[in-house]
């Protein structure tokens, strides 16, 4: 009787130690897993303040190109000078 307790009791103890090395397991790849995500959501948090940046610096180029608009005479001077320099060359 005493070997039978004993060999459940040793069976226990084994299923015990198998269920706690596989809950270690389990809790250290959820750990890898918020680790991995906490560093997906950084990557993408600068990803979009990158995206911001260049927007922003597009818009300012946008905005300077718009102020720095010739007039039409002044386009309209270009082109007959243009037209005089290739008439020059031929």
């Amino acid at each position: 009787m005493l070997e039978r307790e004993n060999s459940l009791l040793k069976y226990r103890l084994e299923t015990e130690t198998r269920s706690t090395a596989i809950l270690t397991e389990l809790n250290a790849s959820r750990h890898a897993e918020s680790d991995a995500l906490k560093s997906s959501l950084a990557a993408k948090t600068e990803t979009l303040a990158a995206k911001d940046q260049v927007i922003e610096s597009q818009q300012k180029l946008i905005d300077s190109l718009k102020a720095k608009k010739s007039s039409p005479w002044k386009r309209l001077g270009d082109i007959l000078i243009g037209a005089a320099a290739g008439a020059l060359i031929r």
